[in-house]
């Protein structure tokens, strides 16, 4: 069996049905590769079997087109020293899950991930006599909605979730917001690598020293080699109170000479530099 074709382990954070499991599942089908997909209960975790080389690839949310960005994956992969090798945007679309077909009216707890509450408020605060609860995981949900066989318990989650663990979905579409995307990242030990004429993002983490327009002059570089900067996150320092690392998404392909030079000139006005991986574009409601 050819590398291609091997069948790859790739862990999610959550319980099958959790739509980190649906982005691997998209990911690796688009490139014609078989995935075993493996669940664990929080992104450290994931992250640290990769580490130890129990799976070959994990897939870690890292911002919501509504909620913003996921600050715990920023620090992880800070801290793990691993690789983003690839994108995907999974459509979130959630779903109230029932343990029995009952009208909503009779719902009195409603559980599920602190991100998926909030991105159903407007619903969940038209449920009376409702109390929201939240929950490791929107999949994890589900299983303790079908576990406890309460009719006054739902979760909210995925519709390929209520299918697998074989539950009625109540009401379906009930986000405050219908345009709503998660961005995935697919994280490796080693990175990858792309012919120059593959359209490319590129992810990097650098830090500066703490003066006046250091910032300034890190940015002004990608405009002067043409590289278009689509994202800039800061998060602080472990152990340096008031300075920040700062995380950057810019379109580009590492091995092109242009980012080549771009990484050179950020290196010498910069303490720390780490191109976190360059993998080709995805763009969100793209299939």
């Amino acid at each position: 069996m050819t590398e291609t074709t091997r069948e790859a382990a790739v862990g999610y954070q959550g319980s099958e049905g959790a739509y980190s499991q649906l982005a691997a599942l998209r990911h690796f089908a688009r490139a014609g590769k078989p995935i075993r997909c493996v669940g664990y209960r929080s992104f450290r975790a994931m992250l640290e079997a990769l580490k130890a080389e129990e799976i070959d690839y994990a897939v870690l949310p890292i911002e919501n087109s509504i909620a913003g960005s996921i600050n715990e994956s920023y620090d992880l992969l800070a801290e793990m020293g691993l690789f983003l090798v690839g994108e995907e945007f999974q459509p979130i679309a959630h779903c109230l899950i029932g343990a029995a077909a009952v009208p909503v009216t009779e719902i009195r707890r409603v559980f599920s991930h602190p991100v998926a509450l909030a991105q159903c408020g407007a619903f969940l605060a038209a449920l009376k006599d409702c109390h929201v609860e939240a929950f490791v995981d929107t999949a994890m949900a589900v299983e303790k909605v079908k576990h406890d066989g309460d009719p006054t318990q739902a979760a909210i989650a995925s519709e390929q979730a209520a299918a697998l663990h074989g539950l009625p979905i109540l009401r379906r579409d009930i986000a405050d917001h219908p345009e709503n995307y998660t961005r995935m990242v697919i994280v490796a030990t080693d990175p990858a690598h792309h012919e120059r004429g593959v359209p490319c993002k590129t992810s990097l983490i650098f830090s500066t020293i703490h003066e006046q327009g250091a910032l300034a002059r890190c940015i002004t570089i990608f405009a002067e080699r043409g590289l278009n900067l689509t994202k800039i996150e800061s998060r602080p320092k472990p152990d340096t109170p008031f300075e920040y690392i700062f995380y950057v998404d810019f379109e580009g392909n590492v091995d092109r000479e242009t980012t080549q030079a771009a990484l050179r000139d950020l290196e010498s006005v910069t303490t720390f530099l780490k191109v976190l991986g360059s993998y080709p574009t995805r763009r969100a409601g793209v299939s």
